[in-house]
């Protein structure tokens, strides 16, 4: 009998780890010629976003909380001000491949190192208190936006919302077909009664998470993309890494 927990799919999630890496080189040139500025409030110049600390002077300086996780990893420069507010993330995501979803794994992770390096609470400790709150505060924003672009169900979560296609914790799968296939997996993982029978099991789900992943990427590249497919295969993938994460955790 399946329990009503196994049917529910769960929120995927990227473990953390504090880091206290050297910067990595990263691979794109900040800031754009278009970013928006704002003066630094110890020297004034004008820093480009998503520049922090101040790259004259050292000193770090927030970030708009509506500012991009793509932006704040260096993944891209934001675009100013539009009638959408004050960033125009649509519009930012149309420079990306895949319209944001296309992520560099290797190129994410290091631009994640060299943000969490540069913005480390520890490097602010002799500017006070106030800097060195800022400076968990902005790690957590790098950890935060990390945890959402290097997971693919998150990222196509994440990219969805920025469209006003959000995806519901209700939502289910609408192919009566699939759902079937799906439970039929989940009463195959309970009756497990050997580690080679949930290795053969994660490693089908694997195929079938890898060619849900291709699709999106493929329905994100469209111009303009195709949210209600997208929204539709994001919504499969939930329940696929359901199902992944709860093999991972099934002791035998």
């Amino acid at each position: 009998m399946l329990s009503r927990a196994l049917l529910r799919p769960p929120t995927s999630s990227l473990a953390l780890r504090p880091v206290f890496a050297s910067p990595a080189r990263l691979a794109h040139s900040f800031p754009s010629p278009s970013s928006p500025t704002r003066a630094c409030p110890s020297c004034q110049s004008p820093i480009p976003l998503p520049l922090s600390p101040c790259s004259k002077c050292s000193s770090l300086l927030p970030l708009p909380s509506d500012m991009s996780h793509h932006s704040v990893l260096y993944l891209s420069s934001p675009t100013a001000a539009s009638a959408r507010g004050p960033f125009d993330l649509p519009k930012e995501l149309e420079q990306l491949k895949a319209h944001g979803f296309g992520v560099d794994k290797k190129e994410l992770r290091g631009n994640w190192l060299q943000r969490q390096s540069a913005l480390h609470p520890d490097k602010f400790g002799s500017k006070g208190e106030q800097a060195v709150h800022l400076a968990r505060e902005l790690s957590g924003r790098v950890n935060e936006a990390y945890a959402v672009l290097g997971d693919d169900l998150r990222r196509a979560e994440y990219i969805l919302s920025i469209y006003a296609k959000d995806t519901q914790e209700t939502d289910k799968l609408d192919d009566p077909m699939l759902l079937m296939e799906v439970l039929e997996a989940r009463e195959e993982l309970e009756e497990a009664e050997s580690q080679e029978e949930i290795d053969r099991i994660r490693s089908s789900n694997h195929e079938k998470v890898s060619e849900i992943t291709q699709a999106l990427t493929a329905a994100f590249s469209e111009t303009p993309p195709k949210l209600d497919e997208a929204k539709v295969l994001a919504v499969q993938l939930k329940y696929w890494m359901g199902l992944e994460k709860a093999a991972k955790d099934k002791i035998v």
